[in-house]
């Protein structure tokens, strides 16, 4: 049997693409298919033997694609060229058990003891007292049967049905149908969208079918009921119109004409990952309508789940339910207090216990309460699946598994698992919160106040992190720091590092990694008599892991990525000093090991004599210099911090300084330095000049009338005059002075590397631009996506100042985070960051406009090593 897509033929070539065959469908005698093209053309009448006949033109634009399952098998017309018409669910029977989606079981009792109505397929209820239930896709006649069994027993019924997928409902067929694509025929075709994009897509689908199936007055489609036995297949259906085919909103919201009290609609859960948060907002919005939250003892309705197979989108919804009404019954001293402790040296993966999981507990308020909360109501709602069982299945197959490729799938599903996981938590700590104010502010509200729930959501997977062999041959490689074209600013003639600059006026340096011989030179040169400082601070901004070896440094990185290195999120400055000690042994153990020097060169085999971590350098070179400090400060990005990071920068410079006095006096020097010398040091050196600033006094430059004047090319563009900032600026106090002084720090820290042609506000229209010049969608979106980052970070700095600006005559007690909190998110902040976009350009905005999509596109598409912790 060949593959599905080998059977499907492509469109004709464009000398015959307007050639209309005159049979609808089957095969010509040499194999081909026809494909039939519409014409923009009346269709005439032709009288012959005092009888009209009409010529049927095609109604469709594209050509129709015909395909088939199997060879041997008849070819039928594709929908949208591409898809198949495959059982979802079928009642009383399974169609398929080779299919993990087409599923319906043979079962007719849930775990609490229910009976199942009939023509359903599972039909679960939760072991609590809660009239929540879930169950598989059942047909028309098994939708009326549950639907009016459970109005019989519960007065009130809500249905959510949870699937974003079209399901279509044949009249003549006990049986529902779901489109496959031809390569992917077990797979569930979704495309992320949310009702009611959803359903207008179902009815388009639909409507295909039904001109599909009339070409010809053929009035027939191709069904299939099994994609691994072919006996029989594919099954043909009279449909002549709308009528012979019902989608799905049809099918449950017609039921409330004829049942008052129950109510139907659809919710776009995803099969595994995490919900969206408009989904969950549409869910509690519905809630809101029918629960009196106001109510110490509010009558529940009962509330039903429908997805494929009764399994993980259901029983997410039942979670979800079980949640809110354990809230609204129960008071808070009525809930058990009786959790488990974390064990951070062994944490229990069985109970969930990873990496991202325990820094939600700690970030929350009775995380560890609210974490058991959760666990409590998935083992209650576990007849369909337990998600931590599916985690820990996921994680066991991921660690095992020797193939790339199946590595790679259960990986994206221990990690999208695992964010379902984290959300669900996060939608407890919500509740807690929010039911005694009667749900006040929606969920995506509330998650906007707490950005570090959300980084913790995106970044489930903390593989990197993981205690692991670093170097693996041909695969994790060490390639130097230093390349050609590195220093554009000629430094290392002077002081033996790259990129070495000063941010005029001010005691605040920048420079790219520094070895142990450039580290000298810098220290010397800064504590000369000339220079005039006490003390040097260096202040280390990498997040990856370094090392140097006989006087150069170098970085991991995987071969399939050698452009950048290998990144460890989210990790501390001792997590990282630990890994950099583990390297530092893996390469003593190599009497010869293989290093690129040039990335666009083959490895070459080295010798090394000198072995030495960063902290290695740092502690040598305070031996001989007793005046100098260090400090290192992951910054996780190149492109946009986070407010964590402000404020650590902030703390890292106001310990130099501890009177008034010592601001004005040049003792201290602040020398910043990451890979490169140029992203992350530039917002360090920027952040710092702006603290500078208020404690000295701004500058000439930052007035209206002060400022450089420019004259060039979409200037307003490159001086950061877009929508959104200008938007942000009038939301802020004094807002156009706060962008000033931005701008005049930035130009300030530009002044000292215009040889780079970084400049961390004008590289925003810049990298916009090259989204013109992009090759693939997927350069085109990688772009995309770096512009908007840069945006965000232009956005950031403005809001930093403001926050110097509000809260400096308490000398900044509260924190930039907190503030963050606590007062700009009252004027939309959040908001207008989780909406950004180039909306001076762009007609369809990007699906990076929200931090959550941001941040989750940010992940390395590394292959994986170590273990899913």
């Amino acid at each position: 049997m060949g593959s599905a897509a080998s059977n499907i033929s492509p469109p004709p070539s464009p000398t015959n693409r307007n050639h209309i065959p005159q049979q609808a469908h089957g095969d010509t005698g040499n194999g081909q298919d026809h494909v039939l093209k519409s014409r923009d053309q009346v269709a005439p009448i032709v009288i012959k033997d005092c009888r009209e006949e009409f010529q049927r033109l095609s109604k469709f634009k594209d050509p129709i694609v015909m395909g088939r399952i199997g060879d041997g098998m008849p070819r039928h017309p594709l929908i949208k060229g591409r898809y198949f018409l495959v059982v979802d669910g079928i009642t009383g029977r399974t169609v398929d058990n080779d299919n993990k989606y087409l599923h319906a079981s043979q079962s007719t009792k849930s775990a609490s003891g229910d009976q199942a109505p009939d023509k359903c397929g599972d039909f679960i209820r939760t072991d609590n007292t809660y009239p929540v239930y879930g169950c598989a896709q059942p047909d028309r006649e098994g939708v009326f049967s549950i639907v009016q069994r459970l109005i019989s027993k519960h007065k009130r019924l809500l249905l959510f049905n949870t699937r974003e997928e079209a399901v279509l409902f044949p009249t003549a067929v006990n049986a529902t149908y779901t489109i496959r694509h031809a390569d992917h025929l077990h797979d569930i075709v979704n495309l992320g969208q949310s009702d009611p994009e959803a359903s207008e897509r179902e009815a388009r689908i639909r409507k295909e079918v039904v001109d599909l199936s009339t070409l010809d007055d053929v009035n027939k489609f191709y069904f299939y009921n099994s994609v691994t036995c072919l006996d029989g297949e594919p099954h043909v259906v009279d449909i002549k119109c709308e009528d012979d085919l019902l989608v799905a909103e049809e099918v449950y919201t017609r039921l409330c004409f004829t049942f008052p009290d129950y109510r139907a609609r659809r919710l776009c859960f995803p099969v595994s990952g995490a919900p969206s948060i408009k989904e969950i907002d549409s869910f509690l919005a519905e809630m809101k309508l029918n629960v009196r939250l106001c109510d110490r003892t509010p009558d529940l309705p009962a509330v039903l789940f429908v997805c494929d197979n009764g399994k993980e989108r259901s029983t997410l919804g039942m979670v979800l339910t079980s949640l809110l009404y354990t809230h609204l019954s129960t008071s808070p001293a009525q809930t058990s207090k009786t959790v488990y402790q974390i064990n951070d040296r062994c944490p229990h993966y069985g109970r969930g216990e990873f990496q991202a999981v325990r820094e939600l507990v700690r970030a929350l308020p009775d995380g560890a309460l609210l974490k058991h909360q959760v666990d409590t109501v998935i083992d209650q709602c576990s007849a369909g699946t337990n998600l931590r069982s599916a985690i820990l299945l996921a994680k066991q197959q991921l660690e095992t598994s020797r193939d790339q490729a199946q590595r790679t799938e259960y990986r994206s599903e221990c990690s999208s698992l695992l964010e379902r996981y984290i959300t669900i938590i996060c939608f407890n700590a919500y509740l807690k919160e929010q039911v005694p104010m009667g749900l006040s502010i929606t969920f995506s509200q509330w998650m906007q106040t707490h950005p570090n729930l959300v980084r913790i959501t995106c970044r489930a997977d903390n593989s990197e992190r993981s205690p692991q062999q670093l170097l693996i041959p041909q695969t994790r490689v060490l390639v130097a720091d230093d390349y050609i074209g590195l220093d554009v600013l000629g430094s290392q003639c002077d002081v033996r590092v790259a990129n070495f600059r000063k941010l005029m006026g001010l005691p605040i340096y920048g420079m790219a990694q520094v070895s142990r011989d450039g580290l000298s030179r810098v220290v010397s040169h800064l504590l000369d008599k000339r220079q005039g400082y006490k003390h040097v601070a260096v202040i280390g901004l990498r997040n990856d892991v370094t090392v140097e070896c006989d006087g150069a440094t170098y970085n991991v990185r995987d071969v399939s990525n050698l452009e950048e290195p290998v990144l460890v999120v989210e990790t501390t400055a001792n997590e990282l000093e630990e890994k950099e000690e583990t390297l530092k042994k893996e390469v003593k153990s190599y009497k010869e090991l293989e290093v690129y020097t040039e990335t666009s060169r083959p490895p070459v085999a080295m010798e090394f004599g000198s072995v030495m971590s960063p902290e290695d350098l740092w502690e040598q070179q305070k031996l001989q210099t007793l005046d100098m400090s260090y400090t290192r400060l992951p910054i996780q990005y190149d492109h946009s911090p986070t407010e964590k990071e402000l404020d650590q920068i902030q703390a890292a410079v106001c310990s130099h300084h501890t009177s008034q006095q010592s601001w004005s006096e040049d003792t201290v020097g602040l020398v910043f330095t990451c890979r490169t010398g140029k992203s992350r040091t530039s917002l360090a050196m920027a952040v710092a000049g702006l603290i500078f600033y208020h404690k000295r006094g701004i500058p000439y430059g930052a007035k209206p009338g002060e400022e450089e004047r420019v004259s060039c090319p979409n200037a307003a563009y490159t001086q950061g005059d877009f929508i959104i900032v200008q938007k942000l600026v009038r939301l802020l106090p004094g807002g156009q002075q706060v962008k000033r002084e931005v701008d005049l720090v930035l130009d300030q820290v530009f002044e000292t590397m215009s040889p780079m042609h970084f400049h961390l506000r004008e590289v925003i229209f810049v990298t916009y631009n090259k989204i013109k010049s992009a090759r693939t969608e997927s350069q085109r979106q990688s772009v995309q996506r770096l512009s908007v980052e840069h945006l965000e970070r232009y956005l950031l700095l403005i809001l930093y100042n403001a926050y110097l600006h509000h809260q400096g005559d308490s000398n900044w007690d509260t924190t930039f985070s907190q503030w963050m909190c606590e007062v700009a998110a009252r004027v939309g902040v959040y908001e207008l960051l989780d909406n950004l976009a180039f909306y001076d350009f762009e007609q369809t905005l990007s699906q990076f406009r929200t931090r959550r999509e941001r941040w989750r596109a940010r992940r390395q598409n590394l292959p994986f090593h170590g273990h899913f912790i």
